[in-house]
């Protein structure tokens, strides 16, 4: 699944900084696993925070890539999904990612047709590091089996959400079983979809 994504324009969004300031987020830009992303969790639904991609464990002092990502068939198997889900859910707001085809050797760019942001489910976390004393958050995005669109060149692809249905993800008055399932059961419709080669962007 993607490693890369692209931000996108946040000119309508305010993120909330961990003194409860707020500040309005850069007009673009992009990110990799250990950046930091626009996100929306269970605990804060009306705040948009920034939270860095990739989820640490108790051993960890830096982001790993195999933390990027939860598999949505994983999630009450691994111990790290399976202490988080059901307790600590987030969305986290993209306008593109991309995915490498190795067969093709392509890049492809993938966007919402209508030109929206891709609001992807995921999960959260504060990870402490000892050896400075900061309280780091962290999420992982939930990845699933592909779409008739997206398995033309990947065999996974990002839990996106409809806007109107980021709620149902993020409610915590749903149980861990009833928000996995629902999900599962509701992928993100192929005429959604935008993909197109990107010949600039590399692996």
């Amino acid at each position: 699944m993607c490693g890369h994504v692209e931000i996108g324009e946040q000119k309508d969004i305010k993120i909330a900084k961990r003194d409860g300031s707020s500040y309005t987020a850069k007009s673009n830009g992009s990110g990799n696993p250990g950046s930091m992303l626009p996100v929306v969790t269970d605990a804060m639904p009306d705040k948009v925070q920034e939270y860095r991609w990739g989820l640490l464990s108790v051993d960890d002092d830096k982001i790993h890539s195999k933390n990027k990502h939860a598999r949505i068939e994983s999630l009450f198997l691994v111990p790290l999904w399976r202490e988080l889900v059901g307790r600590k859910h987030c969305v986290v707001r993209i306008q593109a990612f991309y995915e490498y085809n190795r067969e093709q050797e392509k890049t492809y760019k993938i966007e919402r047709v209508d030109g929206q942001p891709f609001y992807i489910a995921g999960l959260w976390d504060i990870w402490f590091d000892i050896k400075s004393g900061i309280l780091l958050p962290t999420f992982t995005m939930i990845t699933m089996p592909p779409n008739s669109e997206m398995i033309k060149v990947h065999d996974r692809m990002p839990a996106i959400l409809d806007r109107s249905n980021v709620k149902i993800w993020i409610n915590s008055s749903y149980t861990a079983e009833q928000r996995v399932e629902w999900l599962r059961n509701n992928p993100i419709e192929s005429s959604t979809l935008s993909i197109v080669v990107h010949k600039d962007h590399k692996k």
